[in-house]
Parts: structure tokens; sequence; C-alpha cells
């Protein structure tokens, strides 16, 4: 009796008592604050420190709207502090304004149409790195030890610090656990340290500002190689098939944008980044189309193709999955359990742009990455399902 009832009691101490808190859903909605970079200079000799280079500040709403700006550090040979680089993004006419000088001239220039449709600004700041909170997130959740994570304070907030390494590069981070961002991140050559004002983020409308200078002429380049569409159903009538909606986005998020472009690669694209070493894609003409999901300052993207593309690439990326699983890192199989992927073999690793999962059979091929943990990803993928034709939702403003 007493044997039985140590057993229990010790069963109930690993699965009850040792079972971690779950870890935080980020739903900050709107951020501002300022940052330093610092840089190991080519003059810099063995054990220096990094000097800082350049400094600025961020703001950004869930709206999409962001703004920044960027001061370089002055050199002792320059006579006057160098001008700021300003620039903003507003979410609605998916319009970037960015303002610079150089050689004592001002210049504005102003990009249209780019993907995805939120937060495009051409300054640093701390959302560039969400994937990699992501990544952290879902390594806490799943006790993933294919990176190392330790939990610290930092003044009063908790935050993990993670070490990993992606594309054979060594990164450091510290992301913060209520909020999912990065405040502090390095690469071995420069670093970005970000200070959050957590208790005054931006009002609305702060960080969507579009005035150009007086007197300046505008350089507008607009990117033409796709289409935003209305909805999903709009999308499938470009494209020429039916393509997949989920029914099991994780609370919160909203389908905030869709758009059709050629292939221009994908999906091998998808697989490998690098231009050198990517695979030869067989497809020619195929229409993709593109989803965007926000909730907050958290967002991820989905990427598809046909039964055209499908049914002709199967062997294509049966073969590139296998050869490119040695250089992924936590790469994992799962079998898709329902919806119109029901049978198919998703697989998951991590990815710069965060948890990413890629599946396909021979009418769907589907790749999904960003601010999900793997768990999401696979609940995602299996809510999977043709929207239906004729009108549909239309995405979130």
């Amino acid at each position: 009796m007493v044997l039985a009832l140590g057993i229990i009691f010790a069963v109930a101490y690993i699965l009850v008592l040792r079972t971690p808190p779950p870890v935080p859903t980020p739903e900050i909605r709107a951020l501002r604050g300022t940052y330093v970079i610092e840089r190991f200079l080519a003059l810099d000799q063995p054990g220096a420190t990094p000097r800082p280079v350049a400094s600025g500040s961020f703001a950004a709403s869930s709206s999409g709207d962001a703004s920044g700006t960027l001061r370089p550090d002055p050199m002792p040979s320059q006579p006057d502090d160098p001008k700021p680089i300003m620039s903003t993004y507003n979410a609605k006419l998916r319009a970037a304004l960015t303002t610079s000088t150089f050689l004592g001239r001002t210049v504005t220039s102003r990009t249209t149409g780019a993907w995805p449709p939120a937060w495009q600004i051409s300054t640093p700041n701390p959302l560039a790195y969400q994937g990699l909170a992501a990544i952290v997130r879902s390594a806490v959740e799943d006790g993933d030890r294919s990176i190392g994570i330790k939990p610290l304070k930092q003044g009063d907030r908790k935050v993990w610090r993670a070490a990993v390494t992606l594309d054979d590069q060594d990164v450091q981070f510290v992301v913060d656990q209520l909020s999912g961002i990065v405040v502090w991140h390095t690469d071995g050559h420069a670093t970005f340290t970000a200070t959050i004002d957590w208790d005054s983020p931006p009002p609305p409308g702060e960080a969507d500002g579009m005035e150009i200078p007086a007197g300046q002429t505008v350089m507008t380049q607009t990117d033409e190689s796709l289409d935003y569409q209305p909805s999903p159903a709009a999308a499938g009538a470009i494209a020429g098939y039916a393509p997949l909606v989920s029914e099991l986005a994780p609370d919160g998020y909203s389908l905030r944008a869709v758009a059709t472009s050629k292939t221009r690669g994908a999906p091998g694209t998808w697989l490998v980044h690098d231009r050198q070493s990517s695979p030869v894609d067989p497809l020619t003409g195929q229409y993709q189309v593109a989803q965007l999901y926000t909730r907050g300052l958290s967002w991820f993207t989905v990427r598809q193709l046909g039964p055209d593309a499908a049914g002709t690439s199967i062997a294509f990326l049966r073969d590139t999955l296998t050869s490119i699983a040695g250089d992924k890192l936590s790469v994992e199989t799962t079998t898709l359990q329902y919806g119109a992927l029901t049978g198919a073999t998703a697989y998951t690793w991590y990815d710069t742009s965060g948890p990413t999962l890629f599946a396909s059979d021979a009418r769907h091929i589907v790749s999904i990455t960003g601010a999900l943990t793997r768990r999401e990803l696979i609940a995602f993928a299996d809510g999977l399902k043709p929207v239906v034709p004729g009108p549909s939702p239309a995405p979130s403003p």
C-alpha cells in the first residue's frame, strides 16, 4: 500500500508539480521605444568591446502602421552630427516612406505594394526578430532542447535568453516573455539593444505619418510582382484553383491580406533561401496565393500552390525535402489528421522567419511560417479547407 501511494505521488509530481507553466501568448497591440546598435570596427584589437555605431527610435501599432528613425553616431572626422534616416509605413496605403540625407542632399523614396503589407519600415526595430521570439516560445512549449534557453529576470520583467545556430550563423538574443518582443540580439558582429517604453505605447495614428518634406522630389517604386485581392475567393479566381483557408487559426488571429503572384521559383524558394543553392524549380506560369494573418503585433504568412503545380512536383518536393533535412534546425514530421491535407506528411522546423510548416499532396502545396508555435502550426494545417466559391469574408482592414 505504501509503495503504491509512493508511485502515485511520484507520477503526480512528474506530471503535475513539475509541468512547466504555459507559454505566455503575446497580445501586445502597440509598441514604442529606442535602440542602440553596437559593432566591432575594422580597427578594433582582439578583446575590444563593441562601439555604438547607430541609435534611433521605433513605434508600431496593431493596425500595421509603423515608424522609425536611425541616427548614425558621428565619427571623429565629421564636423556635424549625421542627419537621421526617417521611415514610416501606412498599412492602409501599403506604402513606406523613407527620408535620408546623402552628401548634403535630402532624398525621399516611396515603396508601395510590398509583401507583407504591415510594419514595412526600413529602420531597425524589434519586430524584425519576431521569428526568433516565436522559435523560443515553441521550444519552451515542447521542451525542445535543440536551442539553448534560460529563463531570467531583467528588471521587473521575465525574459528568456537563447542561443541558436540558423543558416550557419550563431546568434544570441533575449525575449521578453509576456510580449514576445526581442529586446537584445547579437550575431557576434553587431549587437541590437532595445529599450521598450512598456508603460506608454504610442496612441493610434502616431506611427503612420506620411508627410513628405517640402520641395522634395519623391522616388516611387512599386512591387508589381504581386496583386492584392479582396478575398481568398477572388484570389482563387485569379489563380485558377480554390485556395485553402484554415478554420483553426489561433484565437485572436484574423486574415489581414491576400495576394496572388507568379511562382517566382516557388515552392523551391520556400524551402531553400540561398539563391546560389536553391533547387531548380520545374514549374512555370503557376500562380501562388499568399495570406497574412495578424494578432496585435504578431503575424504569420501562408503561401500555397494548387493542383497543376502539386501534381507535377511530387518527386521534386520529396527529393528536395530529403536533401535539406540535415540543414534545417529541429526537423520533425507529423501526419495531418483533418482537413484538405488529411494523411499528408507535415514537415516542421525552425527558420529565421519563425517556426515553419511545409505540407503537400497531389492537389496542394502549403508553406506556413511566422509567430506560431509548432503545435499551432499543425493545428492550423489540420483546419485547412478549400474556400467556398463566391463571396467570402474580406481580409481585415
